[in-house]
């Protein structure tokens, strides 16, 4: 017996579903973003025979990406390396005990920290103050 396991569709929710789910795990409202719909059409512009790899990383749907202050990608964590299927180990090899934590994905540099900036959008309804770090 073979077992294929993988998301069909992407079930859409709105603002306010966000901000609940986000308030159970008290998460701040003012603390949640989305990711700009045009990130994949960015993903999917790069040539898939060179960066192939990395467009499969990118894409996806449960990711952490640790920039230095210069905008280097210094590690990069994703639900596909993190193993323990049902339930991801993202401690695996104790790579979680370091800030930032120790590489799991493999680093790459198709997406600077500003260009990855540029698809991060705060919901609409959440006032916001403006981040003044770069």
């Amino acid at each position: 017996m073979r077992l294929i396991i993988g998301l069909k569709q992407v079930k859409e929710i709105d603002e306010t579903t966000i901000i609940e789910v986000g308030n159970k795990y008290g998460i701040p409202t003012e603390a949640i973003f989305e990711l700009d719909t045009a990130y994949l059409s960015f993903l999917f512009s790069l040539d898939t025979t060179t960066y192939q790899t990395e467009i499969k990383n990118h894409y996806q749907p449960l990711q952490a990406l640790y920039y230095s202050k210069k905008g280097d990608l210094l590690s990069f964590q994703i639900n596909c390396y993190a193993g323990g299927f049902p339930n991801l180990n993202w401690e695996r090899d104790s790579i979680m005990q370091s800030f930032p934590p120790l590489e799991q994905a493999p680093l790459d540099s198709i997406l600077p920290l500003p260009l990855h900036l540029d698809y991060i959008r705060p919901l609409k309804k959440v006032k916001r103050i403006r981040y003044r770090g770069f």
